[in-house]
């Protein structure tokens, strides 16, 4: 053992250490009393409870790798704990022995886990070298979901590494990672079994990324008695390396190479964002490409294009859906030129568009806008007629047979929508929906109306004009809110007050509204709740006067807790509408009755709550998370003042508390005089007489933050 963990408390394995009694599984395994345990080395007890026969205990102590290591220091883990466990997985066995036992796919997979947690939290990116070849070895077994997380784990080590080798100049505890990285691909990517090559798909990538971020560091080139290849050679025999796996007999292989084809063009071309992010920003990926090496367009040219026709192409259709969807990413790394793109790439996109398999149209349904983003048409007038044809083969994917290619393509609805324009809004996915709006599969509905929302957030999309959402969207939405499903409803409640404006001019949007405050599921009234104050503003204090006030007092007297905090997190909305006058004059009267009258504590705590909520911004946030003050007339200020120092008085201590945490979070300026005659003494009172603890405790934080 190293020195480092000798300096150690004894009991730093024990419940003092991990915050929690030992666990059950490790007292049933190991032949030792409670008691004793806490004075066993973290490292000793680790290796005792993984040499037991019992499964469970083995698996809690893989589950506390991060634990013992943070215990033992970083020393430790390099030298004692990591060279254990790649033993252990190696070898099969705890004491490292030939003789291999089959371990537990759970431990291997949380093994895989807890070593990708142990970057950087404990082992900064410098030293996590001795991380790589357990992982390359949880790369290669059987198990998918324990490969996965181990390529998982990798691809966030490899940045860090990457990052330090661009820091250092490659010099330092950098300089074995090239050959240690080159070879671990060649291993993985050359093994005889499918479930090696399958893993190589998804590291090959970052480990690409590496070696670009080692030659814009201007880590210096191996000398001529060096063994080691340069970056660009390197780089070289990994595009060679992802051939031959996309090129590999086995379908399993064929299919991960294709999945992963995306993210190794993107790394070959640098690009910062996926290409999801890049498209709308045309101008960045662009200069990205410019930016890069000189050859890298005739690299992805020359080398990447012929391997996605090669996918798109294939027999099997688990390959062949994954060249179409990826077609983005080479857009992209064709800097979005319309030139190179509708003639190198747009024919794989559009074959995918209409392939016979299903399940390759679902896939190019979910990246369509990244796929018909990334081709730059709408950048020059010449290809004009190509982005008709793509928006002519994304209705044909909204109009499929199949409802899950149909759902998928909803989803870009919005995007598209940014894409094209009205125009092309107007001529080719306008048409199709109101057949979208009636489709017999509750989740076709149930995204067109989540998308439809969208297209009215400037966020997304802002090609739009009021005349067209109401000319087409206004008896959608109509629908939508008479939905048999909650969920269709929700989408729209939940994000109308994107068209609050608008509101006015539906009539029969707004009856809906009104109906669905008596809805059974609670997550409709509450959804209603939080939109109402955006009526008022729509249709005036005079609409909620004869309208909605009366729904407005029965979803604050709701049963359910969610439905009355809606109504609460709607008052500073519902005054900056109705004005400080009105809300003196039809709701505080309102609160003020429902509090006197109400038999439980839960109504009271309501109405404190909407008293605070108008002095304050954001009633439920910390107070390092507030904004800034809260302009409201003195007048009201006090009203509300004085109705929220009833709840100080209040006999059930709930009440007490938020109307103290009330006081505490409030941002409004009061007056001092308001302060120093009611304020200050009511809650010195409670600071001093009350019998509850979190009474005194919010009452104090008050007198300390507010009353400072």
């Amino acid at each position: 053992m190293s020195d480092s963990s000798t300096a150690l408390p004894s009991n730093i394995g024990g419940a003092a250490f991990s915050g929690a009694v030992p666990s059950m599984a490790m007292a049933r395994s190991l032949p030792l009393s409670p008691e004793s345990l806490g004075g066993i080395h973290p490292f000793d007890l680790f290796v005792q409870q993984m040499s037991t026969d019992c499964s469970e205990a083995k698996v809690d102590a893989t589950k506390r790798i991060v634990v013992v290591a943070t215990a033992i220091g970083v020393d430790s883990t390099l030298t004692d704990l990591l060279p254990w466990i790649a033993a252990y997985v190696v070898g099969g066995a705890p004491d490292g022995s030939a003789d291999e036992g089959e371990n537990d796919d759970e431990i291997l997979l949380v093994l895989a886990e807890q070593l990708g947690e142990l970057v950087p939290s404990l082992i900064p990116g410098s030293r996590a070298l001795p991380v790589l070849p357990i992982l390359e070895r949880l790369c290669t077994v059987e198990e998918t979901v324990v490969r996965e997380k181990a390529v998982k784990s990798v691809n966030k080590i490899l940045p860090l590494l990457a990052a330090d080798a661009s820091k250092s100049g490659g010099r330092g505890t950098s300089a074995a990672a090239p050959s240690l990285l080159l070879a671990s691909a060649r291993r993985l990517s050359g093994a005889d079994w499918f479930t090696a090559k399958v893993s190589a798909c998804g590291i090959l990538p970052e480990i690409y990324r590496y070696y670009n971020a080692r030659s814009k560091g201007g880590v210096p080139a191996p000398s001529g008695e060096s063994t080691q290849p340069s970056d660009d050679e390197a780089r070289r025999e990994l595009r060679n390396l992802y051939r031959d796996l996309v090129e590999d007999d086995a379908p399993m292989v064929r299919r991960s190479a294709g999945k992963h084809i995306g993210k190794f063009v993107e790394a070959i071309a640098d690009l910062p964002k996926p290409a999801s992010e890049m498209y709308p920003e045309p101008h960045l990926c662009s200069e990205a490409v410019k930016s890069g090496a000189s050859n890298v367009r005739n690299i992805v040219v020359n080398e990447m294009v012929p391997l996605y026709k090669r996918l798109s192409s294939d027999d099997q259709d688990s390959v062949r859906l994954f060249g179409a969807s990826n077609s983005g990413s080479l857009g992209c790394a064709l800097g979005m030129d319309p030139q190179l793109t509708s003639e190198l790439v747009w024919s794989m996109a559009m074959g995918g568009s209409s392939d016979l398999s299903w399940r390759v149209r679902l896939n190019v349904a979910k990246e369509f806008s990244t796929v018909a983003g990334s081709m730059g048409f709408g950048s020059d007038n010449k290809f004009n007629q190509l982005q008709l044809e793509a928006f002519a083969a994304f209705a044909g994917l909204l109009q499929d047979h199949e409802a899950e290619v149909r759902a998928a393509a909803v989803e870009n609805v919005a995007r598209m929508t940014q894409l094209g324009g009205s125009d092309l809004f107007s001529s080719h996915i306008s048409p199709v929906l109101p057949g979208l709006a009636d489709d017999p599969v509750m989740e076709v509905r149930s995204k067109l109306a989540q998308t439809l929302m969208d297209c009215c957030d400037d966020s997304i999309c802002t090609a739009l004009s009021d005349h067209l959402i109401l000319q087409d969207f206004k008896p959608l939405l109509e629908g939508f809110l008479n939905d048999e499903f909650a969920e269709v409803q929700l989408h729209v409640l939940t994000k109308l007050s994107r068209v609050s404006r608008l509101l006015a001019k539906m009539d029969a949007v707004v009856g809906s509204i009104l109906a669905m405050t008596k809805a059974q599921n609670w997550r409709v009234r509450e959804a209603v709740g939080r939109l109402l104050p955006f009526l008022v503003e729509a249709r005036g204090v005079g609409f909620f006067e004869d309208h909605l006030m009366e729904p407005w007092l029965k979803l604050l007297l709701d049963q359910v807790a969610d439905v009355r905090s809606s109504c609460v997190s709607g008052m500073p909305k519902l005054l900056s509408v109705s004005g400080a006058g009105w809300i003196q004059k039809e709701i505080l009267p309102q609160y003020q009755r429902i509090y006197e009258d109400s038999p439980t504590y839960l109504t009271r705590i309501t109405i404190v709550r909407s008293f605070a909520a108008l002095a304050n911004a954001d009633p439920d946030a910390p107070p390092e998370k507030q904004g800034g003050e809260v302009s409201i007339p003195a007048d009201l200020l006090e009203d509300i003042v004085t109705l929220m120092l009833r709840g100080l008085k209040d006999h059930v201590p709930n009440v007490r508390m938020v109307a103290a945490r009330g006081f505490a979070l409030m941002t409004a300026p009061c007056e001092e005089a308001l302060m120093i005659a009611k304020v200050k003494p009511a809650l010195s009172e409670r600071t001093m007489e009350d019998e509850d603890d979190d009474c005194r405790y919010f009452s104090q934080l008050a007198l300390e933050t507010s009353c400072a």
